[in-house]
């Protein structure tokens, strides 16, 4: 995570402190879950964190939610 990434997440709130693992896992999880409600906070982690495929396929997203997470990813 950049520099002034990590500077807004520290003045904001000390509790959104987030790593890129943290940010793997998190999404991970709700795609595993198929909460639609958070398909918000999923893209807004996928584009912070610039997260890829190969990432959450590694976390254990299945190939299908991949494909239709393709649109937000690098």
């Amino acid at each position: 995570m950049g520099k002034a990434k990590k500077r807004i997440l520290h003045k904001t709130n000390s509790n959104l402190y987030m790593t890129r693992e943290t940010a793997v896992s998190k999404v991970s999880e709700i795609i595993k879950k198929s909460i639609t409600k958070d398909s918000k906070t999923v893209s807004m982690l996928i584009t912070l964190f610039g997260l890829s495929a190969e990432e959450l396929s590694e976390a254990g997203v299945p190939y299908e939610n991949l494909i239709a997470l393709s649109s937000i990813m690098q």
